[in-house]
């Protein structure tokens, strides 16, 4: 009777472990599918202590702040063949954001420009780097155009500016980190006359 109550409790343990692992598998699954909206993603990044699996917004660089980003794959081993990525910056085409880049006596879309890597310091690690603004907008915008006098387009700065397009080695796989440039504050100067106690 004692030996058929502990089978009893072996195959309740036994059917209880089989549960969690299910559960775990599906939670696995879930994760990154993006909750079952998309394709089993092997690729993603890390960033600010966040995981990323597909685009994330609110980044925000600055000359002397600039952004680490690792690089993983869910089945990466140290044996791996698996490893390897690529980075590209481009303009974020925000809807009424757009403006015109005045080249000579030409005007081009600043969200038409295809590549704007040149604009930025990129630190490139095997599983991670550091991307660094070249300057403010200005300066970034000078450096795509080296050919070119740049005006001034402080003015025309909007959230998540440029994407930070992150692909795995085979290009299958792509995560999008947006983000803003701004110039770092160099100090604060306060008018005596408008100090009130």
């Amino acid at each position: 009777m004692a030996k058929h109550k502990i089978n009893k409790v072996g195959k309740t343990i036994t059917y209880f472990l089989l549960i969690l692992a299910v559960i775990a598998v599906a939670g696995v699954i879930t994760y990154f599918t993006n909750g079952f909206t998309s394709d089993f993603k092997t690729f993603y990044v890390e960033c600010n202590n966040q995981k990323v699996l597909t685009s994330q917004n609110g980044y925000v660089l600055t000359p002397n702040n600039p952004l680490t980003v690792n690089v993983k794959y869910t089945f990466d081993t140290t044996n791996s063949t698996v490893n390897g990525y690529s980075i590209k910056v481009v303009p974020n085409k925000v809807q009424g954001k757009d403006f015109d880049i005045n080249l000579d006596d030409y005007a081009y879309s600043f969200q038409s420009e295809s590549d704007m890597t040149a604009g930025f310091i990129i630190d490139e690690k095997p599983n991670s780097f550091t991307i660094t603004p070249k300057g403010n907008i200005n300066d970034i915008l000078q450096s795509v155009y080296p050919t070119y006098e740049i005006g001034d387009y402080s003015n025309n700065i909007y959230d998540n500016m440029f994407s930070l397009i992150v692909t795995s080695y085979n290009g299958k796989e792509k995560v999008v980190l947006n983000f803003v440039v701004i110039e770092s504050a160099t100090g604060v100067t306060l008018n005596k006359e408008v100090i009130m106690f």
